[in-house]
């Protein structure tokens, strides 16, 4: 079974719980659903990138934004606040990704460098 597919049926299951507790009077479920359904994209990276065995460039973009937006509709910060903050760090994550790539690169061009210490270019 496909982590995503898991994912997607859980957040159905706790959708349809939050409206049968509506239904009872329990609940507000539009207040709570409206509040929280942020988790649902921060949950669903978490699950694919666990799910993959590994950290993806996609699956933290994805969960910043989720996070963003929680705390955007929890309101523990200014909207400006939040996706400026969301912005310096994607760029963040861009320019890091970007610069061990040519790390990594030159480590291995570096191995492959002639013996006496000349350039290939």
């Amino acid at each position: 079974m496909k982590a995503s597919h898991v994912w997607f049926g859980f957040v159905l299951v706790v959708v349809g719980v939050c409206g049968i507790l509506d239904a009872t009077g329990l609940v507000d479920s539009s207040q709570t659903i409206g509040q929280w359904w942020p988790l649902a994209i921060v949950g669903w990276a978490l699950v694919e990138m666990l799910a993959a065995r590994h950290v993806s460039f996609g699956g933290v973009v994805c969960a910043a934004v989720g996070l963003a937006l929680l705390a955007d509709e929890q309101g523990w910060a200014s909207e400006p606040m939040v996706w400026s903050g969301l912005a310096v760090g994607i760029g963040l994550a861009i320019l890091v990704r970007e610069s061990a790539a040519r790390l990594r690169g030159d480590a291995q061009n570096g191995a492959n460098a002639p013996a006496n210490g000349a350039l290939d270019v």
